[in-house]
């Protein structure tokens, strides 16, 4: 195992501090910690992104967080799935995340990636927006997501009721499972888990009463989404 932190780049809003938000970056935290493995949490701007991050990987791909640096073994790695193989692959002695089954929790991934990333950022996007600094980074945030989704934000946005519909039909199956088994994919603790907290923690950080009162509980009141959610939080 790495004797020396693993250097972990987040992302910051500086309404929040240094407090995490990111899906994308929860989920190369969650692996890190799920696995044991001792880091340091470096963190960067949504601006900083484009003048950091290009120094560290030097691979001329587009900048994004998060990144890891193993800096024992002298490699960086950037994706949040590439940091979760790259671990799982270097560090076999510590709990595994895939559990034999790497394909059942990529196509898992893709799942929640398909049905819940949008509706879920939808409903907390102007919050976002708000966070990530004055005026002038505001605005910049703004159009760069509107030329993004090739709309104005407003209309990315939509109606939160419509997006809170959308987000309990595609939990429907998720929670039929957690009612079976602990963890999504059986008795431990995967990738599968790692994705979904992920999402759902980002409403958590930017929107906390809006998760607990609209979206942690199914429509008929069923608790085993919670019930996991809290299962989940030992791995924060």
């Amino acid at each position: 195992m790495s004797t020396k932190p693993i250097q972990f780049y987040d992302l910051r809003l500086p309404a929040l501090g240094e407090k995490a938000w990111s899906p994308n970056t929860y989920k190369a935290r969650y692996a890190l910690n799920i696995k044991g493995l001792p880091y340091e949490t470096k963190w960067v701007t949504f601006q900083e992104v484009h003048t950091i991050i290009p120094e560290i990987t030097k691979t001329g791909e587009a900048p994004t967080v998060p990144i890891i640096v193993d800096v024992e073994k002298d490699k960086v790695i950037q994706d949040s799935f590439k940091i979760a193989k790259y671990l799982e692959a270097t560090y076999p002695q510590t709990p595994s995340l895939f559990h034999g089954n790497e394909q059942l929790h990529t196509s898992m991934q893709e799942k929640f990636v398909t049905r819940l990333a949008r509706p879920l950022f939808c409903l907390v996007v102007f919050k976002v927006i708000k966070a990530t600094g004055d005026e002038d980074v505001q605005s910049w945030f703004q159009k760069t997501r509107e030329a993004k989704y090739g709309m104005p934000i407003e209309q990315f946005a939509g109606n939160p009721e419509d997006r809170i519909k959308e987000i309990h039909e595609g939990l429907k199956d998720t929670r039929k499972t957690l009612t079976e088994t602990p963890y999504l994919t059986g008795s431990k603790v995967g990738w599968a888990d790692v994705v979904l907290f992920s999402q759902l923690k980002m409403i958590d950080s930017i929107d906390k009463a809006l998760l607990e009162s609209r979206i942690l509980d199914g429509t008929n009141g069923e608790k085993s989404l919670r019930e996991w959610y809290e299962r989940m939080s030992q791995y924060e």
